[in-house]
């Protein structure tokens, strides 16, 4: 009997990809099913998905964007690529749903990510299941539904107070420039709507979010994560050639006390103004508590600023002498190596949604200091219902100043280290046993499967896994 096969297309961007690749190899491991992963051509180039190529039952799929070799540096350049991706990427489905119509692996669902709204339009066409896989906590999917339902009051659960406007994504708050973006969560929660029985895949845990993934009745969400590497759990580290070159941080870290280091990293798509990296900076300065701080040496051409001209290592020129007396600055690092490692006390985050599960999974307590997109809700969830961080608060013109910045690490390093720690590694152990081998989400996983391809097909595959 063939396995089942899941057609599985996700957003070129590094956030999006990650745990989608996560998810194929799981939903690979725990149903023996195939996957065909779908991305545009330019990202799968650039990026690690070549590395899985030797993954049995997964295959690749990719189409162009227009941008094959990069260069991506205008609105106009961001406008036709989304274009492209829609066109191309209608196309390279319809494609690959027909070729394989009458063969020994027809496609049996498509799950697609967030931002691809057509996706599902080529599901329906060709008359076959499909599913989001939500690669945001549930309760952001929840606030989005909630909004696009027409229900424009404040979203509430039990165990968290009110949300306001400073805990929405930042594509719901009345200061929203990015209206395509606002406008494809619209399209896609308005499609949700006109499907009988929505099925959404979350990157979360049942312990995690049991509210929140039962909040809406009408839709099925599961919880599948934290879809994070499998070394995560297992305990071990696996070095690729990078780690391996870059292992002056590790012998650094290696040569602090336990829990003294602060470790600041905001991810790849953010980047701060220089006002606020001297902030920042300074804030680390007079602190005098060693730190490892990924700044990049590339410029972001896609989130840039207007006037921001500089990339993030020219702004601290005027003080990298003085950093570098307490801390260490890198380019680059292995962020789940750094966050496993004794040393470090405390992680300055951004709030993405694979950095928040990292933090949860490794068990450090966070200074939660959100930017956009889901973030101020991750960060909202870290400070007030899981209690293993502390969130800034920004000034009137939207900088954190750095005595706010100083007196959250304070609070996070010393003042509340002994309750934050606790709680941190309370959902340590949860989430361990959530995403280990034969957890709650595999569970889930399983249980997804049986319903879209019948439960005689799952046993039969799980005998020959």
């Amino acid at each position: 009997m063939a396995p089942p096969h899941f057609l599985l297309v996700t957003f070129p961007a590094q956030g999006h990809v990650n745990p989608s690749l996560r998810f194929a190899r799981r939903l690979i491991k725990t149903t023996g099913a195939h996957v065909t992963f779908v991305t545009c051509l330019s990202f799968f180039h650039r990026s690690m998905i070549p590395n899985h190529n030797k993954v049995d039952n997964l295959s690749f799929l990719t189409f162009s964007d227009g941008f094959d070799d990069g260069g991506i540096s205008t609105s106009d350049d961001s406008q036709k690529r989304s274009v492209n991706l829609t066109v191309n990427g209608d196309k390279a489905l319809s494609d690959f749903i027909e070729a394989n119509r009458n063969g020994d692996s027809p496609v049996t669902c498509l799950i697609y990510t967030i931002l691809l709204n057509w996706a599902p339009k080529v599901a329906r066409r060709y008359q076959l299941p499909c599913a989001l896989l939500w690669i945001q906590p549930a309760l952001v999917f929840d606030i989005y539904y909630n909004h696009f339902m027409g229900n424009k009051s404040a979203f509430e659960l039990p165990n968290l107070s009110s949300l306001e406007i400073r805990d929405l994504p930042s594509f719901l708050t009345p200061s929203n420039t990015n209206k395509a973006a606002y406008g494809s969560f619209q399209e896609m929660m308005e499609s949700l709507k006109e499907e009988t029985n929505p099925k959404i895949l979350i990157n979360t845990f049942d312990s995690l979010e049991p509210e929140a993934l039962t909040a809406y009745p009408n839709i099925e969400m599961v919880a599948v994560g934290p879809l994070l590497p499998t070394e995560v759990f297992s305990g071990s580290t696996t070095k690729s050639v990078k780690d391996q070159s870059s292992s002056s941080y590790t012998l650094w870290l290696d040569s602090k006390t336990e829990s003294s280091v602060i470790y600041v990293s905001f991810g790849t798509m953010v980047e701060l103004s220089k006002k606020q990296i001297e902030e920042l900076a300074r804030a680390l300065i007079e602190g005098k508590r060693p730190f490892l701080w990924v700044i990049t040496d590339k410029p972001n051409r896609e989130t840039k600023a207007e006037g921001e001209d500089e990339i993030e290592v020219e702004k601290i020129a005027g003080f990298r002498d003085e950093l570098e007396e307490v801390g260490m600055l890198v380019s680059w690092c292995s962020q789940i190596e750094v966050l496993r490692h004794r040393s470090v006390g405390c992680f300055v985050t951004h709030c993405g949604w694979n950095s928040t599960l990292e933090s949860l999974v490794l068990g450090v307590p966070v200074v939660a200091f959100p930017m956009w997109s889901d973030q101020p809700t991750n960060a909202k969830l870290l400070e007030e219902s899981w209690m293993t961080g502390v969130r800034v608060r920004e000034n009137s013109e939207g900088l954190v100043e750095r005595g706010e910045i100083k007196r959250c690490l304070e609070a996070v390093m010393k003042e509340k280290s002994v309750e934050l720690r606790e709680n941190a590694e309370k959902w340590k152990r949860l989430a361990t046993e959530a995403g280990g081998e034969g957890g709650s989400s595999d569970k889930n996983m399983e249980a997804f499967v049986e319903e879209i391809c019948g439960n005689s097909v799952v046993q039969k595959l799980s005998c020959v896994k």
